[in-house]
């Protein structure tokens, strides 16, 4: 067994530490492997936790020049720390959280049960590709799991990356965090999407699917607004009326629940409207046109409608706005719209995973399990020294 030092540089929140390093290579006669090994750290240039995790949770709320700048003007750091240093340690500390996701992820024992009922909503975002071929954009599901008392936790990962098993990982732990169970009652909501509706049987099998209102009255409001097109010159306004009119019943019965009927006036309201003699007619041939693709869209997505009516005075969910909003919220603000840094889909899942982290408010736990002896919580307080 053999030994030498190495000059190493420690990087903490309080600056650099230069440190002599021992590190160990075991002798060839006896066995041993010769691929030396450091007595402290694992790489060259540690740095400590606690500078990782302000530069990650930094990095993973504004733009990577910011959380530089606000580094060098808050830590007494020996040198400039730049952008691509932050993104580094981010990158770094996404990595670690994916080696480390059942640790991270695990809870001690619990004996309260399951609750009944949590609501899942997914829906999709589209990231800017850093290489543009084959690929401009590729797409990101994201996602939220709301519990009882309206408590939620958000999980976002690249679609089409090739690890099956990365989204079904990631709703399960959003389930866990919810306090979800074997007989716990999952319900999801999406946008109707053939995508999202194939994720969700490979997702969570068990799972209602519920079509989003919003979705599906949005495309009766466009063909309302068809409807109401400007006539010609001895235009036919009853045949207008008439289209507004079944419209209306249609999207009055599928809003009770009453699909197949709500579906066979839309029916007979496109064959209606291509009729020879209403073809003159501009608002109704473009409302003809575009009728086959609504019933296409409820024709698809007829056993997930329920009576929305009914929900809605329950107090149940039958929107995926909370889904729409998480979007906004990882992806939006930080990874597209004003945000010109492009991405690619192996950086983007270690970046996702670490905002998700901050935004869920688990960051902190997550270094406390990573890294024995991390910052102690907020709220603990040291033992009261007792009077003599």
């Amino acid at each position: 067994m053999t030994h030498y030092n190495y000059t190493s540089t420690f990087k903490s929140i309080y600056g650099k530490i230069p440190m002599a390093v021992r590190r160990v290579r075991g002798c060839r006669c006896q066995g041993q492997r010769t691929q030396s090994f450091s007595t402290m750290f694992a790489r060259r240039n540690p740095t400590s936790p606690e500078l990782n995790f302000i530069s990650a949770k930094l990095a993973a709320l504004l733009p990577f020049r910011q959380a530089a700048s606000i580094l060098q003007e808050l830590l007494p750091v020996a040198e400039t720390v730049n952008a691509g240093t932050i993104r580094n340690r981010t990158m770094r500390v996404g990595k670690r959280l994916e080696k480390h996701r059942d640790a991270v992820g695990a809870s001690p024992a619990d004996t309260t049960p399951a609750v009944k009922e949590v609501v899942i909503g997914l829906d999709g975002g589209y990231v800017k590709s850093c290489h543009r071929r084959p690929e401009r954009n590729f797409e990101v599901i994201v996602g939220k799991v709301i519990g009882p008392g309206d408590a939620s936790t958000r999980f976002a990962f690249v679609r089409g990356t090739g690890n099956k098993d990365e989204g079904r990982r990631c709703v399960g732990e959003a389930l866990r965090a919810r306090g979800a169970g074997a007989t716990t009652s999952v319900t999801v909501l999406t946008d109707g999407d053939a995508g999202l509706r194939e994720l969700q049987r490979a997702v969570v099998p068990g799972a209602t699917h519920l079509l989003d209102w919003f979705h599906l009255a949005m495309r009766f409001q466009n063909l309302s607004q068809m409807a109401k097109g400007p006539l010609e010159p001895g235009g036919n306004v009853l045949a207008q009326q008439h289209a507004l009119d079944e419209l209306k019943r249609a999207k009055w019965a599928l809003w009770h629940g009453k699909t197949i009927r709500g579906l066979a006036r839309l029916v007979d309201l496109s064959q209606w409207a291509q009729a020879p003699f209403l073809q003159s007619n501009k608002p109704i041939a473009k409302l003809a046109s575009a009728l086959p693709d609504l019933v296409r869209y409820v024709e698809l997505n007829r056993d997930s409608m329920p009576n929305y009516g009914q929900r809605y005075r329950s107090g149940q969910r039958i929107s995926t706005s909370f889904a729409e909003s998480s979007v906004n919220e990882i992806l939006s603000h930080r990874m597209s719209k004003r945000q010109q840094m492009r991405w690619t889909r192996h950086t983007a899942p270690e970046f996702l995973r670490v905002r998700v982290h901050v935004l869920n408010d688990t960051i902190e736990k997550a270094f406390r399990r990573m890294h024995t002896g991390f910052r102690p919580e907020l709220n603990s307080q040291p033992d009261a020294i007792p009077n003599d």
